[in-house]
């Protein structure tokens, strides 16, 4: 009778050590499929055109033509879902009113900056909306003269993006920026000289970061 007490204790034991070996060799195998499906998603580069159009009683608007550019966007994630990174836009413009801007001919506008926002993955959408803020440079050439006024530039840029392979998208982005001038005018021109506003919208593509995209 004690041996049998005996056997049936060893073999209970046995069996609770192969069960929890079982356990945590399965244990690890799934967090490890786990780290393999949602991966890391480091960030993103866009790269596209960039078309702007200037509103309202402001110098660019009622004195300039303006030719579409371009803009480029790095997007690090930072925390979760939030990211940052520097930004940067060019785009031309062509004088239709010298008596109201001056005496030159066409210029080009510079902005580098930084951004900072949040985006979002639905299925193979990525949805974001970003917060920029950075130097802008107009710079304007005439007959035998060039020049430059500079501002700070403030945007709001919502954009999606649909990707069609793993680490390549399309995006679209429009956004909302203005330019606080530092232009000195007499102070009956200060509103017109003062700030410029733009509705622009970007598009183009987008290469993803990570291997975090692979399967979504």
């Amino acid at each position: 009778m004690f041996l049998n007490i005996r056997i049936l204790f060893i073999t209970l034991f046995l069996s609770a050590v192969t069960f929890a070996q079982q356990t945590d060799t399965e244990t690890k195998k799934e967090t490890s499929q786990e780290q393999k499906v949602s991966g890391n998603k480091i960030g993103s580069i866009t790269v596209g055109a960039y078309l702007p159009v200037a509103f309202g009683d402001n110098f660019v608007h009622d004195g300039m033509d303006l030719k579409t550019g371009a803009q480029a966007q790095l997007k690090l994630n930072v925390f979760g879902d939030f990211y940052v990174g520097p930004a940067m836009s060019f785009f031309f413009g062509k004088v239709t009113d010298r008596n109201l801007v001056g005496n030159y001919d066409r210029m080009h506008n510079l902005v580098l900056g930084g951004v900072v926002g949040y985006e979002k993955q639905v299925q193979r959408f990525d949805l974001s909306i970003g917060l920029g803020v950075g130097y802008s440079g107009y710079f304007n050439r005439g007959l035998g003269d060039s020049f430059e006024d500079n501002g700070t530039a403030l945007w709001l840029r919502p954009e999606v993006s649909y990707r069609v392979a793993t680490y390549i998208s399309f995006y679209v982005a429009p956004e909302f920026r203005h330019d606080f001038m530092n232009i000195e005018v007499p102070a009956e021109l200060e509103d017109t000289f003062g700030g410029v506003n733009y509705f622009n919208v970007g598009f183009g593509l987008r290469i993803n970061l990570g291997t975090g995209y692979k399967n979504q």
